[in-house]
């Protein structure tokens, strides 16, 4: 019987180390498995971003086409200054032109600079001075002066909300392009401007910062509501500030005063935690860009989806949680400048 006891006893002994030894196995192969998810995950990142700018190329390039194809170079030819290219006809007062004195050239010439250089219908400095009132892609000179015109800008107008003349820094809709992107995609800005995309936090610096701008918001539920918000002044520090959330004007809308909770914090992304919540990055929580403070009480940059949760795209004070079908963020000068 003893002998009997002590083999129930070392068979029970080796099942219990079996099944620990088992215990360990699961445990090993699950975190395997999740260092595999995890890499994969960032692989599936990685290609997305090479595919965004694959066929941000492809569009650049097409634009660029359909420009040369609608406005051909002109062609130039090689004279000593007195003759006149073929085809063009001869003015006398060309010929007057060299014979007058250095005051009249001046005159003349600062004349013509500053009617090509300010003229909104050439060189238009914002949406606010496109001559056809149309929504679309544009393009404008934001700098543009006697100097001349400037770097030009691309981006898209909306002329439809409330008198037109706002300048789309973010627009969403499909949920195609991913916005939980780097400190440099935001940065310098990701998607393509006729589809989803994110203006770039450099150049909404340069604009807010130059003249004065208002913001408005856009959302749409996946229920077709739409509701709006509206601020009388935003503007944007530099990099250095950490593109800051500096100047938030007075709200209006239907959609509830929630940014200005984010008014005073910086920029923070999942690889730049710049927010006030302690250990947590909330760009990481949230998996999303934007002004963080403990995280935040709109999260437009979330991921896109007819869900519910912190890490969606909402606007807490109208459907909590609940994920957004569109979105659309928009700027603009709050006076017309002066031609």
């Amino acid at each position: 019987m003893e002998d009997s006891s002590k083999s129930h006893q070392m068979l029970l002994l080796l099942l219990l180390a079996a099944l620990a030894g088992g215990s360990v196995c699961a445990r090993d192969n699950t975190s395997a498995l999740y260092e595999r998810l995890t890499a994969l995950e960032n692989t599936i990142t990685l290609r997305d971003e090479e595919l965004a700018k694959m066929l941000q190329l492809l569009l650049s390039n097409q634009r660029e086409m359909l420009r040369l194809l609608q406005h051909p170079p002109k062609e130039s030819y090689v004279t000593d200054g007195t003759q006149q290219p073929p085809g063009r006809p001869y003015h006398s007062s060309r010929t007057n032109s060299l014979h007058a004195g250095p005051a009249q050239h001046a005159n003349t010439s600062a004349a013509y600079h500053k009617d090509v250089a300010l003229s909104p219908d050439t060189h238009p400095r914002s949406c606010r001075e496109i001559p056809d009132g149309m929504s679309g892609e544009e393009m404008i000179y934001p700098s543009a002066g006697l100097a001349g015109p400037g770097e030009p800008l691309e981006v898209y107008c909306d002329q439809d909300f409330e008198d037109g003349g706002w300048i789309v820094i973010q627009n969403r809709f499909d949920g195609f392009v991913n916005f939980n992107r780097s400190w440099e995609k935001y940065r310098d800005g990701f998607g393509d401007i006729g589809t989803e995309y994110w203006l770039g936090l450099d150049e909404i610096h340069r604009l807010t910062v130059a003249v004065p701008h208002e913001i408005a918001f856009v959302a749409e539920s996946f229920k077709g509501e739409r509701r709006w918000a509206r601020y009388s002044l935003f503007e944007v520090a530099g990099e250095t500030e950490r593109y800051r959330l500096q100047k938030l004007g007075v709200y209006s809308g239907t959609l509830g005063d929630e940014f200005t909770y984010n008014l005073g914090m910086q920029f923070s992304t999942y690889d730049q935690d710049h927010d006030q919540y302690g250990d947590v990055n909330c760009a990481h929580r949230t998996a999303a860009g934007w002004w963080h403070r403990s995280c935040t009480r709109i999260n437009l940059n979330g991921l896109y989806g007819n869900e519910s949760g912190v890490r969606f795209a909402y606007w807490l004070d109208w459907l909590h949680l609940q994920g957004l079908k569109r979105t659309r963020i928009m700027i603009r000068e709050i006076k017309k400048r002066r031609k």
